[in-house]
C-alpha cells in the first residue's frame, strides 16, 4: 500500500510510459486516474519500432545504465504482466568502412561497462541468421541482450492490468487545463473535472503543450519526427534477431509478423508537408499508404528477400518524441511539486524502469539516484 499523503493520482497520457507508471502505481494500492485524448498505445507508442537496446550511442554512462535496468526490468515484468516480448539479440552494421571504425570504437567504451556486445564476421553471423543477406563485407556488431516487443499490445496489457487493479481509464478525454493547488490538482478535461493528490505528465509529442500550461519555464521537446512502420501479416520463421542497417530495421514477433522500419525520412515536397502538419499516425488513403509500405518492403528485402512479397497488415506513421538534449526528463520539477513528468525517448525501453522508479519517487517519497542526470532543471 503506498506509504505517504499520495493516495490519488492523474496519470495523463495512456502510451506504454504512462501506462507503466500507472500499472506500478495501481500495484502498489494508490488510487489511479488514466487519462488520454485518444486511447491507450494511440500515438507514438503503437507506431514504434520497439527495439529494446543499450547501444554505444547511448550517452552518458547514467543514461546508458538507466537503459540496461530498463531491458533487466522487462524480465521481472513479464513475470505479473503477460505481453508478447522476445529476446533474441541484435545485429547491426553499415555500407561504410569510416562508420564501423566509429562504431568498432563505440562497441569498445560499452564493452568497458560489461556490456555483452562485440565485432562478428559474416560467416559467424550465418551461423545464426542464414536468412539474412548482409550485402556487404563489413562487420557486424551482435548485441546478445537485445530484445523487441509488440509495443501496441503491451500497452494495452499494461493498461489492463491497471484497470485490474483498480485504476479507472478515461477515454477519449482532452486535458483543458490543470490548476495546482497547495496540496491537490484539478485536471479540467472535456469529460469531467478530476482531482488528485498529484497529476503525472506522460503526454509523449504532445509534452510541449503541457510545459506552457504548467509554465515550467522550457520546451521539453524538439519538434517531433516522423518514420513509416509497416507490420506485416504473420509469416515463417523467418530472423532470430533485431536487424538494424544503413537504411532499414527488422524484426519478427513471435506470432509471425515482421516490423519494418525505414531510415529515410519523408520527401520534403510542399505536398508531403502539408499532409504532415497535424502529426497523423496514418495515411489519408489506402492507395498511399500500400504504396509508402511496399518501398518499405522492398528495401527490407535486400537483406530478407521473403519480405518483398509480404502481405501487409498495417501501416503507420510513428511521431518520435525528442527531448531537447536527447535525455529523459523525469520527476517532479522543483516549482511545482504537484506535478510529475515523464518525456523521453525510446519509452518502449525505458518503460519498465521509468515505471517503477517512478512510483518509488511519487508514493515513497525518495529520490532515485539513478533519475539525477534526468531532472528538468538542467533545462532551465
Amino acid at each position: 500500500m503506498p506509504a505517504g499523503k499520495i493516495n490519488r493520482v492523474a496519470v495523463v497520457g495512456a502510451g506504454i510510459v504512462g501506462a507503466s507508471i500507472a500499472y506500478n502505481l495501481s500495484k502498489r494500492g494508490c488510487d489511479v486516474i488514466l487519462i488520454d485524448k485518444k486511447g491507450p498505445a494511440s500515438q507514438a507508442s503503437g507506431n514504434s519500432f520497439a527495439w529494446l537496446n543499450a547501444s554505444y550511442f547511448d550517452q552518458p554512462h547514467s543514461y546508458f545504465n538507466l537503459r540496461v535496468n530498463s531491458m533487466n526490468e522487462y524480465h521481472y515484468l513479464a513475470q505479473d504482466v503477460d505481453f508478447p516480448l522476445r529476446w533474441g539479440g541484435s545485429l547491426e552494421w553499415y555500407d561504410s568502412a569510416d562508420t564501423e571504425a566509429e562504431i568498432t570504437a563505440g562497441i569498445q567504451r560499452i564493452q568497458g561497462y560489461g556490456s555483452p556486445t562485440w565485432m562478428m564476421e559474416r560467416d559467424q553471423v550465418a551461423q545464426i541468421e542464414p536468412n539474412l543477406n548482409l550485402g556487404n563485407d563489413f562487420k557486424v556488431v551482435y548485441s546478445t541482450r537485445d530484445g523487441a516487443v509488440d509495443p501496441t499490445a503491451t500497452t494495452r496489457a499494461l493498461v489492463e492490468s491497471s484497470v485490474a487493479n483498480g485504476a479507472e481509464l478515461v477515454i477519449p478525454a482532452t486535458v483543458k487545463s490543470i490548476e495546482e493547488h497547495r496540496d491537490s490538482v484539478t485536471i479540467n478535461t472535456d469529460v469531467d473535472s478530476f482531482t488528485a493528490d498529484l497529476v503525472v505528465i506522460a503526454a509523449g509529442i504532445n509534452a510541449n503543450e503541457f510545459a506552457k500550461m504548467l509554465q515550467l519555464g522550457s520546451k521539453l521537446l524538439n519538434p517531433a519526427t516522423p518514420g513509416i512502420i509497416v507490420t506485416t501479416k504473420p509469416m515463417a520463421p523467418i530472423l532470430n534477431t533485431v536487424a538494424y542497417t544503413g537504411d532499414t530495421h527488422i524484426h519478427q514477433l513471435n506470432d509471425g509478423r515482421f516490423i519494418v522500419g525505414e531510415k529515410a525520412g519523408p520527401p520534403s515536397t510542399s505536398k508531403h508537408l502539408a499532409f504532415l502538419s497535424d502529426k497523423p499516425n496514418v495515411y489519408p488513403y489506402a492507395e498511399l499508404s500500400l504504396q509508402h509500405a511496399r518501398r518499405v518492403l522492398n528495401t527490407a528485402g535486400k537483406y530478407l528477400p521473403q519480405l518483398s512479397n509480404a502481405e501487409v497488415e498495417k501501416v503507420g506513421i510513428g511521431w518520435r518524441p525528442l527531448p531537447l538534449d536527447g535525455l529523459p526528463i523525469v520527476g517532479r520539477p522543483k516549482m511545482n511539486p504537484n506535478i510529475y513528468l515523464a518525456a523521453m525517448h525510446s519509452g518502449v525501453t525505458l518503460s519498465p524502469i521509468i515505471g517503477r522508479f517512478a512510483s518509488m519517487e511519487i508514493l515513497d517519497g525518495v529520490t532515485v539516484d539513478a533519475l539525477a542526470d534526468f531532472r528538468l532543471e538542467r533545462l532551465l
